[in-house]
């Protein structure tokens, strides 16, 4: 038995006023997804002539109550009200379809405690931050959709101060104790604001549930006329504030963030909803990509399920899922490498002989750009790495490599070659990467996107040289880690998501390479260049836009306000975002003492004139932090609350740079200003993090070359264990929507 059915009779209470089309769609989803004698149907038509009421009268199964004249929605929602026989009565829009398990979600949150009064559903189109983000474009897929998120879920139940009377369940005997809607606010609008607060000061909670989602195409019945709405909304806010005396939001204002770290990023609960909601979007949208590679796979179209594996991991890396790996996509993979690998295969690209008195290292690269980055790090690798062969074999895009990489290759006696130009599918590629590790190489070092998927099939099965994945995009989704016999990582932060969110056996952290530190200018001289007078202090942050967006409590912008106003000799340099918006206004209220320079930069001339670097914030550019640390420049930051691997100590063994509270950061920013000896002293450790990564770099190399097995093995696929999401995932997926990351996708 369901337990709509166990909670009783539900009276659901529908108006109309023409819009034939509508009602029907509304009607018909009442009778496909709701338990039958579970409910009764009201419709209470407002003198429709549009062939509504005839239809209506055709129907078995709806009372009707006709009026000779629009009464309007509270009037009209009163009439059936009264009508109404059920435990609990349902208001709905007759521009809704409900979906599988609505009413049964609903009620199982109404009865689950006696204080509950009302709860309402999320929809796709609804005022109130009742509305989740959706991609369908059919009843079907709006179906499907719903299946997907309709599972009741306490957890996903929101205490609200309101709720939008477009669907909004509420017990018969909370009716009985406030009374009716409040017929003052006809036609309609804000008699839902005015019931919530009823609803409230009676003693009753109102529950948002996010488990719950209906279709809502919206305000249909009151026409077109946005004029007469708009009029209509400001008219019935005028009563609404002189029944309350209060505005609406005043009288019922949203909840703040319950988390107290989670609340430095988002204010209000409701928005911790949504990107928990939005998190669960795209987990759905994974998992169809995920199934359908999964499908194509027992099809026996190999290639296929590459593609839709590479675009599930695409999508997820850049929207994410609230997961760091998928043993279920890496298990698809992993089923395919057994199936191409079964026959030898022999390489159909000429490359020579590996050599016999040195280590041979194959590195694999997906694509490969100018600048920092993974790309700098593997150039480094191979510059640095003297006592090894290194060739380096591209699998997606070879076109954006820089030309120094194949030199550095060719240099060391080794070879470059491309997959992408040689006119290959994916699952060929991965069959000439397996044959060509295998005939060449010592060792493989995988330098990959994470949603390249040539690397998992080639190296998915046991035998052949060890495997290295270099967790390069450490922050979030990513495939292939669980055939690499170790991981190398750069950063403590990447290593715990590493363990505790990929379930990775073998990690190691790898410095980042860093080659010979370039020649800086006379400081007094690059100052001088920039405009800059000797005496004065110079702070510099490098970092791209999407780096310094604002994000709750974490405004860089309005820190660097703050440094220069406590510090008049002090000046600030920011390369990366346009000298526009709130960057023009900085420059504009410091009177040029914080500038921006945008685009390609000489970054020499600025670390020359550097006295401080300030690391970026919310998102801190690792980086550049490490760089400016080397060349002896002093380098805070600000640790933050939740995400900590969003901006961390750049050398937490040998000094401390991010500081967990915005007046401990200021504090030393204004002693490093103010004190040159403390100042001098911070840069000196320079030395120290300069052997780290340049000349004592090789050492950590070695000891990563000893730590892998004789002969690869992967085995960890199937152990991949999915975490609950938490914290920290909500963050990343706002920082995501927010930055505009969920809307790029790698070339």
């Amino acid at each position: 038995m369901s337990r709509s059915k166990d909670q009783g009779l539900t009276s659901i209470v529908i108006l109309t006023y023409n819009k034939l089309d509508y009602n029907m769609l509304c009607i018909e989803s009442i009778r496909q997804y709701t338990e039958p004698d579970a409910y009764e149907i009201i419709v209470v038509d407002n003198n429709s002539a549009d062939g509504t009421v005839e239809w209506l009268k055709s129907q078995q199964d709806i009372q009707l109550i006709l009026n000779s004249e629009n009464v309007g929605f509270p009037a009209g929602c009163n009439q059936g009200i009264k009508a109404a026989r059920g435990d609990s009565i349902l208001l709905l829009n007759n521009d809704t379809v409900v979906t599988p398990r609505w009413l049964d979600n609903l009620k199982q949150c109404l009865f689950s405690a006696e204080d509950i009064g009302a709860v309402g559903a999320v929809t796709n189109s609804c005022s109130n931050f009742q509305s989740i983000p959706c991609e369908y474009s059919s009843i079907e897929e709006m179906i499907r959709f719903a299946d997907y998120m309709n599972n009741s879920d306490p957890k996903l139940w929101e205490e609200r101060t309101r709720l939008v009377g477009y669907c909004m369940l509420i017990k018969a005997e909370v009716i009985a104790k406030i009374g009716l809607l409040d017929e003052a606010f006809s036609p309609g609008n804000y008699e839902d604001d005015d019931y919530s607060v009823r609803i409230r000061k009676a003693g009753y909670r109102l529950l948002l549930c996010r488990d719950t989602f209906i279709h809502h195409f919206g305000s249909v019945s009151f026409g077109e006329d946005n004029t007469c709405f708009n009029n209509l909304l400001a008219s019935n806010r005028q009563k609404f504030t002189a029944k309350w005396g209060k505005e609406p939001h005043c009288i019922a204002p949203y909840e703040p963030t319950r988390d107290l770290g989670l609340r430095k990023w988002i204010g209000y609960q409701h928005e911790v909803g949504y990107y928990q909601q939005l998190m669960k979007n795209n987990e759905r949208n994974f998992w169809l990509l995920a199934e359908q590679a999964e499908f194509a796979l027992l099809s026996g179209n190999g290639e296929k399920a590459m593609l839709l594996a590479k675009q599930a991991a695409d999508g997820a890396h850049h929207s994410h899922p609230g997961f760091f790996a998928s043993a279920k996509l890496e298990g698809v993979l992993g089923k395919l490498a057994q199936k191409l690998h079964s026959q030898a295969a022999n390489p159909a690209i000429a490359i020579p002989k590996p050599d016999p008195q040195k280590r041979n290292i194959l590195h694999v690269l997906s694509q490969g750009y100018f600048g920092g980055g993974h790309t700098a790090t593997l150039a480094r690798w191979i510059d640095m790495d003297t006592e090894s062969v290194h060739s380096l074999l591209v699998t997606l895009h070879s076109t954006t490599n820089p030309p120094g990489l194949a030199k550095s290759a060719l240099a060391s006696g080794g070879w470059y070659n491309t997959l992408d130009t040689q006119n290959l599918t994916l699952s060929q590629r991965a069959r000439l990467l397996h044959a060509v590790a295998n005939m060449w190489a010592d060792i493989v070092v995988l330098h990959i996107h994470p949603h390249d998927p040539v690397p998992t099939v080639a190296f998915g099965i046991a035998g052949g040289p060890p495997v290295v994945f270099v967790n390069h995009a450490d922050h979030a989704f990513s495939l292939g880690m669980t055939v690499a016999d170790l991981v190398a990582e750069h950063r403590a932060g990447g290593q715990f998501i590493t363990q505790k969110r990929r379930s990775a056996a073998a990690s190691y952290v790898l410095p980042v390479p860093l080659g010979p530190s370039p020649e800086l200018q006379a400081r007094e001289t690059a100052k001088a260049a920039l405009g800059i007078e000797p005496d004065k202090i110079v702070l510099l942050t490098i970092a791209p836009p999407y780096k310094l967006l604002p994000c709750g409590e974490y405004n860089f912008a309005k820190l660097l306000g703050e440094i220069v106003n406590r510090q008049q000799q002090v000046e600030i340099l920011v390369v990366g975002p346009p000298e526009a918006g709130e960057w023009a206004r900085l420059k504009s209220e410091s009177n040029g003492r914080i500038r921006t320079f945008a685009g390609q930069q000489d970054l020499v001339r600025f670390y020359s004139a550097a006295d401080v670097y300030v690391d970026s914030l919310p998102l801190g550019s690792a980086d550049e932090a490490l760089a400016a640390a080397v060349l002896g420049i002093p380098v805070v930051g600000l640790a933050v609350d939740i995400a900590a691997h969003f901006c961390e100590d750049i050398a937490p063994d040998i000094v401390k740079t991010h500081f967990h509270s915005r007046g401990e950061l200021l504090a030393v920013i204004d002693r490093l200003v103010l004190d040159e000896a403390y100042r001098a002293a911070q840069g000196a450790v320079s030395t120290r993090i300069h052997k780290q990564h340049f000349t004592e770099w090789t050492g950590h190399l070695r000891q990563l070359y000893s730590l892998l097995p004789d002969r690869h093995e992967p085995g960890g696929i199937r152990s991949i264990r999915q975490q609950p999401a938490d914290g920290s995932d909500v963050v990343w997926t706002y920082f995501q929507n927010v930055s505009g990351l969920n809307r790029s996708r790698f070339g």
